[in-house]
């Protein structure tokens, strides 16, 4: 079996990868121990769908964070959910649709749409280019960002609409998480590379947001990261 190389954007803030989809990536990775090369790469033009987090194995490239886990569940024969109800599988599916399809938009807009941190996001995020091609490829990244936005629809809203949709998600995903150590009880799954992905890169980012509060508000949520980081981040 040939070496698995992930591609992955840079990190920042304490964390591996500034991608909630990379950082959800790697911690799959990190979980089910599957032997890999980490590679960082400054932009994502390089993978098969012009988005990172993307893979190289056995002579294929693989692209899509949900694509490439499927893959490798089903080429190294793991799978963190397997002791799970169709119930809860389905329950598994739910909340990661909520959070890569919803509050990831509400975090897209935060770091993009928000003037007072792009600043910070650009010198962050883009900060591993050289400083000519950052200035000239910043305001071109940030306008196709903000068409996303605005196809996804979640650019239409005001920034108090988009707020108070990024708390109802967060505050689903505290109850959802209860007192329980993992989303399903006393261990993880894939739903908490999922929501670790995504929380980790509201609650450590360099600004202030309303979903970073919102995290902070909800201690459950806060000892999640703070578990899953200690447990695969040590």
């Amino acid at each position: 079996m040939g070496k698995l190389v992930a591609y992955h954007l840079p990190g920042a803030w304490g964390l591996v990868s500034v991608s909630p989809f990379c950082l959800k990536l790697d911690a799959f990775l990190r979980m089910t121990g599957i032997e890999h090369d980490a590679v960082t790469t400054p932009t994502p033009f390089g993978g098969p769908k012009r988005k990172a987090p993307w893979i190289e194995h056995e002579g294929r490239k693989i692209g899509d964070s949900t694509h490439i886990i499927l893959y490798l569940k089903e080429r190294f024969g793991v799978d963190p959910n397997q002791a799970l109800s169709e119930e809860q599988q389905g329950i598994a599916l739910s909340i990661q649709r909520m959070i890569e399809e919803n509050l990831y938009w509400v975090m897209v807009n935060d770091r993009w749409n928000t003037p007072e941190n792009w600043p910070i996001l650009k010198s962050t995020v883009l900060g591993s280019l050289p400083r000519l091609p950052r200035e000239l490829l910043a305001p071109i990244a940030r306008r196709g960002v903000m068409k996303q936005l605005a196809g996804h629809g979640m650019g239409k809203h005001s920034a108090q609409e988009i707020a108070a949709i990024g708390t109802r998600d967060i505050d689903a995903l505290a109850a959802l998480l209860g007192d329980k150590p993992w989303f399903f009880g006393d261990e993880p799954t894939e739903t908490d590379a999922v929501a670790y992905g995504q929380l980790a890169n509201i609650h450590s980012v360099g600004f202030s947001s309303p979903m970073k509060a919102s995290i902070a508000g909800h201690a459950n949520l806060v000892s999640f990261i703070e578990r899953f980081a200690a447990r695969y981040y040590p």
